[in-house]
C-alpha cells in the first residue's frame, strides 16, 4: 500500500515542462520483453512498434487482466492494426489514450497535453451535478444569461452522447473518476479534445450549444480563441455559510467549534515529508533525488509531518470535549495509505480489517518498483526457498503477516504514533466525492467497512477492490510514458468487492444553485444531525430532573 503515492509522482512527471525531459528520460524506464519476434516488424513504422511493445508489456505485467477484461486480445488487435496507418504524433497520441482507457483503471492512463497541438482555447467553465451539466461561466460575448442554464446538446449530439464519449476517453473504474478527470484537467477548454471524442473536427472548430432554462430551450456558438483573447464574466456568489469547508491551499486543515461541539479536518493528500523520504529511493538515486524533491515535491508536502499534526488536533479536541469529528475527503487524491493508518488509529480501540493485496510479479514490476520487488522476493526466498515466481502472488498474511497498526505502534518506524494519546471516543463523519482516490480511496473505504465513520456525500473515484499502485514505463520508440497498475486489492468488506465504488450512506449532491448561494447542504445535514444529538441528550437529562440551563 506503500507504494501508491507514485501515481502522484508520475502525473507530475508527465505534465511538466520541457526543461525537465532528461530528467524524465532518466526517471522512467522501458522494461525489456519479448516482443520483436513477429515478420516484418523491421520495417513497421515507430508508432506500431510502441504498440506491439505496450500490448505485450499490459498482458505480461497487468494484474488479473483477462478476468478484468476478456475482449483485451480482441482490443490489442484492433489497436495494433490501427497504428499502422498512423502519420503523426497526434493521432498516435489519441489512439493511445482510448487504448489505455479501455483498462477501466483509474492508475493505468495515458497522459498528454492537448494545448500542444492546439493552444486556443474555449471561454467556458462546466459544472457536474448529479444529473445535469451546468454553464458556470462563458464568453463575454455570449449573453451571461445561459450561466446556469443546463446543456442539453453540442454539435446536435445529445449531453447523454457526450457523455459516453468522455467516458470511453478517460482512464478510470467509474463515471464519478471519468468525469472528474474531464472536469480537473479542464479538457472542456481545449478545441483538440472535443475533436479526439468525435464532438467536433479540426476544420470547424465551432461548438454549438443547446441549453435549456426553466423550459426554455436556449441556442449559442462558442467559438475558440487565442488565450490572451478570452474574457468570462465576473460571477458573483454569496459569502459562502460554511467557510472552514472551502478547500484549502495546505494538504491538511483543521477548524474546531467548542460552541457547536464539532471539529472538522481536511485531508486533502495522503503526503507528508515522512512518506516521501521514506519511499524517495523507489523511484530515484542519489544523482536524481535532490531534482526530484526540488522540481517535484510541493513545498506544502516537504513542510508537513502529519503524525505530529494529529497528535497536536487530536489534543486540543480532547482538551475541549469535543464530541463530533468531521473528516472530509472530498479533495483526497491519494498518497501513503500509512497517514491514513495514523488518522485511524486515533479513532478506535479495536484492530481494523484491512485491505488484501496480491502483487503482479513481472519484469515490469521488477524494474519499476525495485524496493517492492527485492522485499517481496526476498520473503518469498525465505519461506519457500525459491524466487518470487512471474503472475499473481497473494502478499497480506502469506508473505507478510502484520496486524493492521503494526507500522504506526512500532516505535522504530518513521510513522509511529504515540500510544500514550487517548482515543477519539466521539461521532465520526466521513465526507467523500468523485475527487477521493487511491490512498484516499483506501482511507475511506477501511473507514466505512469497519464501521469507524458515518459516510455522507457522492461517490467515490475509486472502485475499491480494483487493480491500483500504478507505477510508469516509457514506450521505446515514441518514448511515450504510461502509468500502469501493478497489484490488486480487495477491500475489508469483500462481500461487496463487486461495487464500483464507495457509496455513501448518505448521499448528497450541491447543485450549482446551491453554489451561487453559498449553501453546503452536506455540511448543513452534518451540523443538523450535531444539533439533533445535543437535544437528544439535553432532553434526556431534563426528563430526569437535571437543570434544563446545564450545558451539555
Amino acid at each position: 500500500m506503500k507504494r501508491i503515492l507514485t501515481i502522484l509522482l508520475i502525473v507530475s512527471i508527465i505534465l511538466s515542462s520541457c526543461s525537465t525531459q532528461k530528467l524524465q528520460r532518466i526517471l522512467v524506464k522501458t522494461p525489456k520483453i519479448e516482443y520483436k519476434n513477429i515478420p516484418g516488424y523491421k520495417g513497421f513504422s515507430d508508432f506500431k512498434k510502441d504498440a506491439i511493445y505496450a500490448v505485450e508489456l499490459i498482458r505480461k505485467s497487468y494484474p488479473r487482466i483477462f478476468q478484468k477484461n476478456p475482449d483485451f486480445n480482441k482490443q490489442a488487435d484492433e489497436f495494433t492494426l490501427k497504428s499502422s496507418s498512423i502519420k503523426n504524433e497526434k493521432d498516435f497520441d489519441i489512439l493511445l489514450k482510448y487504448f489505455i482507457a479501455q483498462l477501466n483503471d483509474g492508475h493505468s492512463n495515458y497522459y498528454f497535453d492537448f494545448k500542444k497541438y492546439d493552444s486556443s482555447r474555449y471561454a467556458i467553465f462546466l459544472i457536474k451535478e448529479k444529473d445535469n451539466w451546468v454553464i458556470g461561466n462563458i464568453d463575454k460575448e455570449i449573453d451571461s444569461l445561459v450561466i446556469g442554464t443546463k446543456i442539453v446538446s453540442i454539435n446536435n449530439l445529445p449531453i447523454k452522447q457526450i457523455e459516453e464519449k468522455i467516458l470511453a476517453f478517460e482512464s478510470g473504474e467509474n463515471k464519478h473518476w471519468k468525469f472528474n478527470e474531464f472536469l480537473s484537467n479542464k479538457h472542456f477548454l481545449s478545441p483538440s479534445y472535443w475533436e479526439a471524442i468525435g464532438v467536433s473536427n479540426p476544420n470547424d472548430k465551432k461548438l454549438n450549444f443547446k441549453v435549456s432554462k426553466s423550459d426554455t430551450l436556449i441556442q449559442f456558438n462558442l467559438e475558440a480563441k487565442n488565450e490572451n483573447q478570452i474574457k468570462g464574466y465576473q460571477v458573483k456568489t454569496a459569502i459562502p455559510k460554511y467557510r472552514f469547508a472551502l478547500k484549502q491551499n495546505n494538504g491538511f486543515y483543521d477548524s474546531i467549534s467548542k460552541k457547536d461541539n464539532f471539529a472538522y479536518l481536511q485531508m486533502n493528500k495522503c503526503l507528508d515529508i515522512v512518506s516521501v523520504k521514506s519511499e524517495i529511493g523507489s523511484y530515484s538515486n542519489f544523482l536524481t533525488r535532490p531534482l526530484v524533491m526540488s522540481l517535484f515535491i510541493p513545498k506544502d508536502i516537504k513542510k508537513v509531518d502529519f503524525g505530529k499534526y494529529l497528535q497536536s488536533f487530536f489534543i486540543k479536541i480532547n482538551e475541549q470535549n469535543i464530541e463530533n469529528l468531521i473528516i472530509d475527503l472530498s479533495y483526497n487524491t491519494g498518497g501513503d495509505f500509512r497517514l491514513g493508518k495514523q488518522l485511524i488509529w486515533y479513532l478506535t480501540d479495536k484492530e481494523p480489517k484491512g485491505f488484501t493485496e496480491y502483487i503482479h510479479n513481472s519484469e515490469f514490476y521488477k524494474k519499476t518498483v525495485k524496493n517492492d520487488y527485492k522485499k517481496y522476493n526476498n520473503l518469498h526466498k525465505t519461506k519457500y526457498d525459491k524466487d518470487l515466481p512471474d503472475g499473481e502472488t497473494k502478499i497480506t498474511n502469506e508473505l507478510v503477516k502484520e496486524t493492521f497498526f503494526d507500522e504506526i505502534t512500532n516505535e522504530k518506524s518513521l510513522f509511529f504514533v504515540d500510544n500514550s494519546m487517548p482515543k477519539f471516543k466521539g461521532k465520526v463523519y466521513l465526507i467523500i466525492s468523485p475527487e477521493t482516490f487511491s490512498a484516499g480511496q483506501v482511507l475511506a473505504t477501511t473507514l466505512a467497512d469497519n464501521g469507524i465513520a458515518t459516510v455522507i456525500g457522492r461517490p467515490l473515484g475509486n472502485k475499491p477492490s480494483t487493480q491500483t499502485g500504478g507505477s510508469a514505463f516509457k514506450l521505446p520508440n515514441t518514448k511515450k510514458i504510461i502509468s500502469m497498475s501493478y497489484f490488486y486489492m480487495e477491500r475489508p468488506n469483500q462481500t461487496k468487492n463487486n461495487e464500483d465504488s464507495l457509496y455513501p450512506e448518505i448521499e448528497i449532491h450541491n447543485s450549482f444553485d446551491d453554489f451561487m448561494k453559498g449553501e453546503n447542504k452536506i455540511i448543513e445535514y452534518i451540523l443538523n444531525e450535531v444539533k439533533k444529538k445535543k437535544h437528544r441528550l439535553t432532553s434526556y437529562l431534563q426528563k430526569r430532573g437535571f437543570c434544563a440551563s446545564m450545558k451539555v
